[in-house]
């Protein structure tokens, strides 16, 4: 296994844990919690400094265990490869919490048969955003471990 392919499994694990971090800081018995300002800023500081973090191990022990360390053709084709699928994720993400949102405010007396997320909510709308970059994280290091996998 090569050290793109080791590092993509980092980042896609590392990735779950810390989304599964904030799902636990953002609801309680699976529904949100209207968090006051002050603890979503203190959340969002201690997600961004587990993905700093997270981001560091790889790097230290790449360090370490120098191998070779500069991407050829193929290690480049398949991150750009896996930045498109990310950024497609995003832009499909980012369109349907735009129509959920205008569905919701053009009929608000409908009350829909599956439960939804109320993006009213400023945590709600805070955990869709960042489950989004999630995601679209996971995607793009699923498509580069598929990519290596072939």
């Amino acid at each position: 296994m090569s050290q793109y392919e080791q590092n993509a499994w980092w980042s896609l694990g590392s990735g779950i844990v810390i989304w599964l971090f904030l799902l636990i800081r953002f609801t309680e018995a699976g529904r949100f919690v209207d968090l006051p300002a002050d603890y979503a800023l203190e959340t969002y500081v201690q997600m961004i400094a587990l993905w700093v973090a997270a981001s560091v191990v790889p790097a230290v022990f790449t360090a370490k265990h120098s191998q070779r360390t500069d991407k050829d053709e193929r290690d480049r084709a398949i991150d750009a490869l896996g930045d498109r699928w990310e950024g497609y994720v995003v832009v499909i993400a980012i369109n349907v919490l735009i129509v959920h949102a205008l569905a919701r405010a053009l009929d608000t007396g409908r009350t829909p048969s599956v439960p939804i997320p109320d993006l009213s909510s400023t945590t709600a709308l805070i955990f869709a955003l960042l489950t989004t970059l999630f995601l679209a994280d996971a995607v793009k290091q699923a498509v580069v471990l598929w990519q290596y996998r072939r």
